[in-house]
């Protein structure tokens, strides 16, 4: 059988977080899948021995070297044989299937990436679903944040209970179908981490597909946010902030969504 959803983590001296996580994507879902883990922990031959069990539907990847985010996730999916593909957050908790995203996507061949609303885990929706980050917003949101003594900062003229396209959204948990993928090669390995996944959305509209924000699949996740109490984390998120700018313009010169049916 066909495979249908791949499934694609990264792991990062976090063994009992992918093992809880693993185990909850199997309860979820239903269709042919397979459950990809890059791991950038550069472990030693014995320990890969010990950790990599040889699970139905689970295919470990040992990285030789932690180049990132971006990289450790481009070589899970190079591996990846779905007609759909998923990257995740091992502390993603899925709280409905996948199937209305999967069916959503087969009927709309002109979407090339959807995610689900996410909420922490007090039920606040958080904001992970946003407009292009140009310099003015990105300091203007900073100011919110340290004004208001907020972690998420929901757009006032979003519906977070409709379906709707929108320019980006984050990479915590995102779907993108095989032609996006292959439209993109993926995500850009010039990023460590933070903005490649405003990048590949940015890159997934410059090919053609629309980006939509789907809030009948629900999950929760949190978020470290270590770039607001970590020196070393922040200067990682204004530079690569600072790529996307250098390649798709400090204020404007994003590609316009299209006006699509959904």
């Amino acid at each position: 059988m066909s495979i249908i959803l791949s499934i694609v983590i990264i792991e990062y001296h976090s063994i009992k977080e992918i093992q809880e996580c693993v185990l909850h994507l199997k309860a979820h879902i239903q269709l042919p899948y397979e459950i990809i883990i890059s791991s950038n922990s550069c472990y030693n031959d014995e320990q890969k021995k010990q950790i990599d069990s040889h699970e139905e539907h689970v295919r470990w990847l040992f990285n030789k070297r932690n180049e990132g985010f971006a990289r450790g996730m481009n070589e899970g999916l190079k591996l990846a044989q779905g007609k759909f593909l998923i990257i995740m957050n091992s502390d993603c908790t899925m709280l409905s299937p996948l199937d209305t995203m999967i069916s959503f996507m087969e009927k709309h061949p002109e979407v090339g990436a959807i995610a689900p609303q996410i909420s922490d885990y007090q039920g606040n929706i958080q904001d992970t679903a946003r407009p292009y980050v140009t310099l003015p917003r990105y300091i203007i949101r900073q100011v919110k944040r340290v004004i208001g003594h907020k972690s998420s900062i929901l757009n006032n003229c979003m519906d977070y209970s409709r379906i709707q396209t929108v320019d980006w959204v984050i990479g915590a948990f995102l779907m993108v179908s095989r032609e996006a993928y292959e439209a993109t090669n993926g995500l850009d390995n010039n990023y460590f981490m933070y903005a490649e996944d405003l990048d590949w959305c940015t890159r997934i509209r410059q090919a053609g597909f629309e980006i939509v924000y789907f809030p009948e699949v629900k999950i929760t996740y949190k978020g470290s946010r270590r770039a607001r109490n970590n020196s070393k984390y922040a200067k990682i998120f204004i530079s690569s902030h600072i790529k996307y700018w250098k390649k798709f313009g400090f204020f404007f010169g994003h590609p316009k969504r299209k006006n699509i049916s959904l």
